[in-house]
């Protein structure tokens, strides 16, 4: 996805992201007060779903977002997360019986997007707190991120794999 939409620098913009995938970006601020209703009432934080846009008659994907929400990195977690559910195909075929999976995908394509531990690792990241400054992380995210990290460092290859390289690459750092 990087690649894809030629993203190499961090932080990860996830609303560069979502422009460059053509999903299209809606605050719950945008809505009228009905909308605003139902939007809040299906999550407070964010949701995604497929739309038919009136103009094209073509299918959009489109992500509604609280933006309500003064902690940019929380806000931008819960884009990154509606980005993971439309990138890795939740919606595409949904299944109410995958519920959890989709959510624990969608959660990890989100930690990974935000800081991938390569990143986290040339970024020479102590704790969560250089998450939070380097990659402009919520603490909670950067808590998840830094668990995550600290095992991909215990239980990983010792070298990265093909696909780091390639990432560390596009993000114009050596590969150690």
């Amino acid at each position: 996805m990087f690649e894809e939409c030629q993203i190499d620098t961090y932080p990860i913009d996830c609303f560069e992201i979502a422009r460059k995938l053509y999903y299209v970006l809606r605050p719950y601020s945008s809505l009228g007060p009905a909308m605003y209703l139902k939007a809040i009432s299906t999550s407070t934080d964010s949701y995604s779903k497929v739309e038919t846009d009136p103009q094209t008659g073509m299918n959009r994907y489109v992500i509604y977002y609280n933006d309500n929400i003064t902690n940019m990195g929380r806000l931008r977690w819960n884009i990154f997360h509606e980005i993971g559910h439309i990138y890795l195909g939740h919606h595409d075929h949904p299944d109410d019986s995958r519920y959890k999976i989709e959510e624990a995908e969608a959660d990890f394509f989100a930690k990974y997007t935000i800081a991938p531990p390569p990143l986290v690792n040339e970024a020479r990241c102590e704790n969560p707190d250089d998450i939070v400054a380097i990659f402009e992380s919520s603490h909670d995210a950067a808590r998840y991120v830094f668990a995550y990290y600290k095992k991909w460092l215990l239980f990983g290859p010792r070298d990265y794999l093909p696909f780091e390289r390639n990432l560390l690459r596009l993000f114009h750092l050596t590969a150690a």
